[in-house]
């Protein structure tokens, strides 16, 4: 699941990538505002489905292996260890989604004239660093998280089946 995940996070950043340069052959040629709009939007459902998903993945993982340690008396490291990699990832993968829809909605003032081309380009920029850097951080929690569910895995089958 994590693999899958990742993958859909890093053709989203790719996808984003290719839009801010698209978006920056817009000032010579209007005629791709067409292609640049639909790729933005396609990026932008991407990567608004990836840093959610990803979200909502740990989440429940985080749920699983707290009900898992209160069943089988473990203590609260599983919870402990989990919070700490969410609050790695969190702010990052947070900030990516919010920019992303902002860059999005903002193109379209941009496109009006409403705010000067140059500040939705910045915010664009901005955004893909931004998504980039959340990238980095989930592929790290996720392969820790991937780490903390063996584990989990092994010391539930060590301890034997589960009290119901």
């Amino acid at each position: 699941m994590a693999i899958a995940l990742l993958t859909l996070a890093v053709v989203g950043t790719v996808a984003f990538g290719v839009v801010v340069g698209l978006g920056f052959r817009l000032s010579g040629d209007p005629a791709f505002m067409r292609t640049h709009f639909l790729a933005a939007l396609g990026a932008t459902t991407l990567l608004v489905m990836a840093h959610s998903f990803i979200m909502f993945f740990l989440i429940a993982t985080g749920v699983e292996m707290k009900e898992m340690e209160k069943a089988h008396g473990w203590g609260d490291s599983f919870r402990r260890r989990i919070i700490a990699l969410k609050s790695r990832s969190f702010p990052a993968m947070t900030s990516a989604l919010l920019l992303v829809m902002a860059n999005f909605i903002l193109g379209a003032a941009a496109h009006t004239r409403a705010i000067p081309y140059w500040a939705h380009g910045a915010l664009g920029l901005l955004t893909f660093l931004v998504c980039v850097l959340a990238l980095h951080r989930e592929y790290g929690v996720l392969g820790d998280n991937n780490r903390l569910i063996a584990e989990a895995a092994a010391r539930r089958r060590g301890q034997g089946p589960a009290k119901e």
